[in-house]
């Protein structure tokens, strides 16, 4: 495994360089002499270019079924060979930008030394934690990453199939997911999917500050930029495979780009307004309700000559639509409406038809009373945790919203039409955030990352009218400051040991640089060389950082947590066994009362297939085709093994909560020891071994010892 996991390392390094030359040159190609004259709008295009283009190919070649990295690392190089062919016949300095780019920005961050010290510490933190421990939220674990690790082995984008909950579930858009997918590809592992989002939560930052400075902040954007980056909501998310930092981020640059656009038709703008759009659109069901809600009051606030919009919008229109539309019309084809709503199971009722459109039940709307009463609501959003959450909402600063709701009124009648915009798009989805996700008991918690584009846009709104109002820069600084303290303080409620020590580390580093000038003029001197020592470095860490987390993956699971405790510590001594002794074997996986976590039996290097098999004889692998969405009917234990043997599975996997019973399968497989050996076994897991796996192959039935993890 040591070259598996070097030359994994080395691909995802390479992939990843790929996709950032190929966004840094779709930029250059859209905003042209912008891109040297505003270095800003350039680094907000060239990020947002990066995510579409990784969106573009991936969703191409997973309808293809070719989707496969050497496939999809070709056409990368392909593309930024072409970007860069067609950059240099103009005969301009092709990097240009990004000189200017980094020049600009390490004079912006030394302007706030405390502030970037203080989100440098927050992204190393997290960073450090991703990188030393597997992903362990709960939705990651339950649907994001079983349909991102499905379509790895698959080769293919397709619904993917399951029992509660996954049978709704496989049907939500999954744009973030292509944009994981190759963060886990070119290493065939989980190893560093738990970075995939930091990239996005820097276009949220960059976004954020661009709409402060489109509305009027012009000195400091910069302060809209650290607010929403260090909120907890945000900066702990990014380190987990959900998609709300992913969402806030495309619809905040759509936002920016939108508002040059309404100034000045130009067609870069347009198209990154579109791939914007249709980003947010194709990753949530609530990123495709504030997509729709942006973009028409964009085209009704837009002055000026509709002869050069026309075009500009429908090219950008087809940039939504084809990034932004496959999931939803893959649904369609698959029989359960454009949102799933076939197959959407609301909880504490038995069926949709029941509950009204607006409010949904258990929304906030619909239990505010109670919600306030209980102080779930200020508590949310202030960041109180309660016992097994770390969710931290958006701290103090949440406060700013307030002001935002009345932006528009701060701003001269002739400038009102940008703060509109932006007005409109926060009471959009403050307005969704109460009527529509389920927000019951702890939920409402975790649901204040549905609006962290609406908390970006209000944070450079309220910091522009700050501006604009002539506030001094000693309390603008100031009060910025001291909520980004507060911020880190809440965000560091729990951090693991490893982490600590990594920083220490990095401290002691610092210290002794400090006392020593010669260090710091050799690193000045030579620090093209000694970038490219600490990348050689890190490639060759890789395979000691993928034998640690191999090893620690089920104590993890055991006793650890990222934004919220889940049930995985039930589970994660079958986890452990499986990651010992199962190989590359197929398991087919089923939980009782439902089957929250399939995904962890796949293995840190996605060595199995997790899987469920039909218990019926019709084996339609669309859950559509049952009645409300689930398989489990017409139970028939021979259909049962049939379907074993057609899925070639060697091992089962069947899990309980510890008041309830196993699923029938546990029955039918214990009648059955000419069929199935137990493997393992605990309060909560039972693997069975399936004979016929290995009869096929040709190898010893001779039963194994189980082994405790």
């Amino acid at each position: 495994m040591f070259l598996v996991d070097l030359l994994g390392a080395a691909l995802t390094l390479i992939t990843l360089l790929f996709l950032g030359l190929g966004g840094y040159l779709l930029a250059r190609l859209l905003l042209r002499e912008e891109a040297v004259r505003d270095p800003l709008a350039f680094g907000i295009a060239a990020l947002l270019a990066m995510t579409a283009e990784a969106g573009a190919i991936g969703l191409l070649l997973g309808k293809l079924g070719l989707r496969r990295i050497e496939i999809g690392l070709a056409l990368l190089a392909g593309t930024v060979l072409v970007l860069l062919r067609t950059a240099k016949r103009s005969g301009e300095d092709v990097w240009a930008p990004a000189r200017l780019l980094g020049q600009r920005l390490r004079d912006r961050l030394g302007e706030y030394p405390a502030m970037t010290l203080i989100s440098l510490h927050a992204v190393a933190a997290e960073g450090i934690r991703g990188l030393l421990r597997p992903p362990l939220s709960w939705d990651s674990l339950m649907y994001h990453l079983p349909i991102v690790a499905t379509w790895l082995r698959d080769g293919r984008i397709a619904p993917v199939f399951g029992m509660k909950p996954l049978h709704f579930y496989g049907y939500q858009p999954a744009g973030g997911m292509v944009w994981a997918w190759w963060w886990m590809a070119p290493s065939h592992s989980e190893l560093y999917v738990n970075l995939a989002f930091f990239p996005q939560a820097a276009l949220l930052a960059l976004a954020a500050g661009g709409v402060a400075r489109e509305l009027g902040a012009r000195r400091h954007w910069p302060l809209a930029a650290f607010l929403i980056f260090l909120a907890p909501t945000v900066i702990r998310f990014a380190a987990t495979q959900y998609v709300d930092v992913y969402v806030g981020a495309t619809i905040a640059a759509a936002a920016f780009f939108a508002l040059r656009w309404m100034r000045e038709p130009r067609w870069g703008d347009a198209l990154l307004a579109g791939a914007g759009l249709g980003l947010a659109a194709g990753s949530k069901v609530l990123g495709l309700a504030y997509a729709l809600a942006l973009a028409p009051v964009a085209l009704v606030l837009a002055r000026g000559s509709w002869r050069q919009r026309t075009g500009q919008l429908l090219a950008a229109l087809a940039l939504l639509v084809l990034l932004g539309g496959v999931f939803y019309a893959q649904n369609v084809a698959a029989g359960v409406g454009p949102l799933g709503a076939k197959c959407d199971q609301v909880p504490g009722v038995e069926t949709a038809e029941v509950v009204p459109s607006i409010p949904r039940i258990n929304t906030v709307a619909y239990m505010w009373r109670d919600m306030l009463k209980k102080g779930w609501l200020l508590d949310a959003f202030l960041g109180l945790t309660h016992p097994g959450s770390l969710e931290l909402g958006t701290g103090p600063q949440v406060f700013l919203l307030l002001p935002a709701l009345l932006l528009p009124l701060g701003f001269p009648r002739v400038e009102r039409r940008a703060a509109l915009l932006v007005w409109s798009q926060i009471a959009v989805q403050l307005f969704l955030w109460f009527t529509v996700p389920y927000a019951s008991s702890g939920h409402v918690y975790a649901n204040v990352r549905y609006l962290i584009g609406a908390l970006a846009l209000a944070f450079a709104g309220v910091v522009a009218l700050a501006e604009r109002r002539g506030v001094s820069d000693r309390w603008l600084r100031g009060i910025a400051l001291a909520l980004l303290v507060q911020d880190l303080l809440m965000l560091h409620a729990e951090m693991p040991r490893g982490v600590r020590l990594a920083l220490a580390a990095f401290d002691v580093l610092a210290v002794v640089v400090a006392f020593s000038p010669r260090l710091r003029t050799f690193g000045r001197c030579r620090w093209r060389e000694l970038a490219t020592a600490t990348a050689v470095l890190l490639v060759l860490g890789a395979p000691y950082l993928a034998k640690f987390r191999v090893a620690d993956r089920g104590r993890a699971f055991l006793r650890e947590f990222t934004t919220h405790q889940t049930a995985t510590r039930h589970f994660a001594r079958a986890w452990h066994w499986l990651d010992l002794y199962g190989g590359s074997g197929d398991v087919a996986v089923v939980g009782s009362p439902v089957s929250y976590f399939a995904y962890p039996a796949m293995g840190t290097h996605l060595e199995r297939r997790a899987v469920y098999v039909n218990v019926n004889r019709r084996d339609s692998r669309n859950a559509v085709d049952y009645p409300a969405c689930d398989p489990r009917v017409d139970p028939d234990p021979q259909a049962w093994l049939e379907n074993l043997l057609e899925q070639d599975v060697r091992w089962l996997l069947l899990n309980r909560f510890p008041q309830i019973g196993f699923p029938q399968e546990h029955a039918w497989a214990m009648a059955r020891p000419d069929l199935f050996a137990v493997r393992y076994q605990d309060q909560t897991n039972v693997i069975f071994e399936f004979r016929p796996w290995r009869v096929r192959r040709g190898l010893s039935t001779r039963a194994e010892p189980a082994a405790q993890p």
